[in-house]
C-alpha cells in the first residue's frame, strides 16, 4: 500500500473531476490518499471524501472585465499570498510531513509539486496545460503574445516531475522524454449516458457574455430550440429555454443535444467528443489554451470557433451539424481505460519506496 497526495488546481471543473476518477482508482487499489484542493475543486470533492480533502491555497483568475486580465490576476493573487502561505505552511507541517507520502500527483497545482521537489518525494503531473510546453504545436503569429504569456505561466508552475501525463484530444509530437500523451477521461456520470438527438442546441454561457446578447442572436433562428445554462434561472423566451444550474440536468441535455455552444474548456470539449457532439467554441479572452483548443477542434472537423457569439457564427454552426463525425488517427477520443493503461505504465517506471499499482 502506498501513501499518495493528490493535489489539483481549484479553477474550473476539469481538474477536480479528473482527480475524482483517478483518486478513486488509487483508493480502490488499497492505497491511502489525501486530496489537496482549493475553491471549486474543494467544494466538489468534500462531499465525496470528507476529511480526506484538505484545503490548499489556490491561484485565481480575474474575470472582472469579462475576460482573463493578466495584470489584475497577478495583483489579485499577490494580495492573497500572505494568507495563502500561512495556510500552506500549516498543511505541509501538519498533514504532508506526518503522512510521509510515497508519491505526489499534481493536476496543475504548483505548491504541492514544489513541496515534493524540495523534500525529494517523487511526483508526477497529470493535466492538459503542459501540452503548451512539451508538444510541438501550430501557433498563429497573431497569438504570439498570448502564447508566450501562457507558456511562462505553465513553466512557472513546477519542474522536475518524474513524468508528465498530458491529456489531450489530438496527437502532437512530444518534445520531452518525460512526457506522454494520453486520451481525455470523462466522469462516470457522462460515461453512463447514451447519446441521442432531441433537436435542441445546448449552450453554456460563460463569463463575458450577457443574456441580452444571446437573446438578440438566438432569436433570429426561430426554427431552432436552444437550452441555455449559465444564468442560473428557469425561464422561456421564444425559442430559448433558460435553466438553473444542475449537473444532472446539464449532462442529460448534453447527451440529447444536436450540438453544443460553449467556451473552449478542455473538460467540456472532452465530454462533447465522448458523446460525438459538434461544437461552436467561444474561447475566453485572455486564455490562450482555450484559443488553441478551439483552433484544433475546427482543424479536425469537430466543430467551429468564433471570438464572439454572433449571427454569422451560429448560422455557420447550424449548417454544419448534419455533417458526418470525422474520423482519423490524429483524434484522441476520450477513453478512460486507455488513460488508466498509460497511468499504469508510468507508475511501473517510477522510482518509489513501494510499488504503486491501480
Amino acid at each position: 500500500m502506498a501513501r499518495i497526495v493528490y493535489a489539483m488546481a481549484g479553477e474550473g471543473f476539469g481538474h477536480a473531476s479528473r482527480a475524482h476518477l483517478i483518486g478513486q482508482r488509487f483508493l480502490d487499489a488499497g492505497h491511502e490518499v489525501i486530496f489537496a484542493a482549493s475553491h471549486r475543486a474543494l467544494r466538489y470533492l468534500r462531499p465525496y471524501y470528507e476529511d480526506r480533502v484538505k484545503e490548499i491555497f489556490g491561484l485565481l483568475f480575474d474575470y472582472s472585465k469579462g475576460y482573463v486580465d493578466p495584470a489584475a490576476t497577478v495583483w489579485k493573487n499577490l494580495a492573497r499570498l500572505p494568507q495563502g502561505r500561512r495556510l500552506n505552511r500549516t498543511l505541509f507541517e501538519q498533514v504532508y510531513e506526518p503522512f510521509r507520502p510515497d508519491l505526489v500527483v499534481t493536476d496543475f497545482e504548483p505548491f504541492s509539486a514544489w513541496w515534493a521537489w524540495r523534500h525529494r518525494v517523487p511526483f508526477i503531473s497529470i493535466d492538459n496545460e503542459h501540452l503548451l510546453l512539451m508538444c510541438k504545436l501550430e501557433h498563429p503569429l497573431r497569438d504570439l503574445v498570448g502564447r508566450l504569456t501562457a507558456t511562462v505561466v505553465v513553466r512557472a508552475h513546477y519542474v522536475g516531475a518524474g513524468a508528465y501525463i498530458i491529456t489531450n484530444f489530438f496527437q502532437a509530437p512530444l518534445k520531452s522524454d518525460a512526457a506522454v500523451l494520453a486520451p481525455p477521461i470523462v466522469r462516470p456520470a457522462i460515461a453512463r449516458l447514451q447519446a441521442s438527438d432531441a433537436g435542441h442546441v445546448l449552450i453554456y454561457a460563460t463569463t463575458g457574455t450577457r443574456e441580452d446578447q444571446w437573446r438578440d442572436v438566438l432569436g433570429r433562428f426561430a426554427a431552432q430550440k436552444f437550452c441555455i445554462y449559465g444564468f442560473n434561472k428557469n425561464a422561456e423566451w421564444k425559442n430559448c429555454v433558460f435553466k438553473e444550474a444542475s449537473a444532472e440536468g446539464f449532462a442529460a441535455d448534453l447527451a440529447t443535444a444536436r450540438g453544443v455552444i460553449a467556451s473552449a474548456g478542455f473538460s467540456l470539449i472532452s465530454e462533447c467528443l465522448y458523446l460525438r457532439k459538434k461544437m461552436l467554441l467561444l474561447p475566453l479572452a485572455g486564455q490562450y489554451e482555450q484559443v488553441l483548443n478551439a483552433r484544433y477542434v475546427e482543424r479536425l472537423g469537430l466543430g467551429i470557433w468564433s471570438r464572439q457569439v454572433d449571427q454569422a457564427a451560429v448560422s455557420r454552426f447550424l449548417d454544419r451539424l448534419e455533417e458526418p463525425t470525422p474520423q482519423g488517427d490524429r483524434i484522441l477520443w476520450p477513453d478512460n481505460d486507455r488513460f488508466l493503461d498509460t497511468l499504469r505504465t508510468v507508475l511501473s517506471r517510477l522510482d518509489t519506496r513501494v510499488r504503486i499499482t491501480i
